[in-house]
């Protein structure tokens, strides 16, 4: 998805390193560069936690758990894993963006902004970056740790392609204080028609 949508496509240099270890502020491709995030420290505030800044001591390790194909890289290296306060479908509402009865949000926003862009495409990109908490950009063997975030339920935006399919993990996870972790697999994804 993050190849035909500006949403989750982060900017690397000036926000989610490839080292899968490091966060910052969300910024949309072509941006001038990272905005300074809003102030906020519980779910239900403003603004991404970073390694520097983190919003609390929870955190969240990601594994890739999807079987590595022949001759590919992990189906998950180089993903941004965005921690979102709300659901998908919530963030973009809350933003303004109103997705079609029967149309799923990923499928909505890979449509607006696709090769033919539209201008809901901007409203989905800060709809997107005011709701997040905490993001990180897979290393080669997706994985990567989220900052710390307060305790609470969170909501993954996660989207890759593995085996000419269109996968997304958005489930909600509760997180503790102290380390979390997940792995991402195909029992744990949604496809994407």
């Amino acid at each position: 998805m993050e190849q035909t949508c500006d949403l989750a496509v982060l900017t690397p240099s000036k926000t989610i390193p490839s080292d899968g270890g490091s966060a910052a502020a969300l910024v949309a491709r072509g941006s001038p560069g990272p905005a300074a995030p809003p102030t906020g420290t519980a779910n239900g505030g403003g603004g991404v936690s970073t390694p520097a800044a983190p919003l609390g001591n929870a955190t969240l390790s990601i594994a890739s758990g999807l079987p590595a194909q022949p001759g590919t890289p992990n189906s998950l290296a180089g993903r941004p894993y965005v921690l979102l306060r709300d659901s998908y479908a919530n963030a973009l509402a809350k933003g303004g963006v109103s997705v079609p009865a029967g149309m799923s949000p990923y499928k909505y926003v890979a449509n607006a902004c696709g090769p033919n862009r539209t201008p809901d495409c901007q409203k989905i990109l800060d709809a997107v970056k005011a709701d997040a908490a905490s993001a990180v950009r897979a290393d080669a063997n997706g994985t990567g740790t989220l900052p710390g975030v307060a305790p609470g339920t969170y909501y993954l935006m996660i989207s890759t392609r593995y085996n000419n399919q269109a996968l997304i993990w958005e489930q909600a996870i509760q997180l503790k204080p102290g380390p979390n972790s997940v792995t991402l697999d195909q029992h744990n994804a949604t496809p994407v028609n």
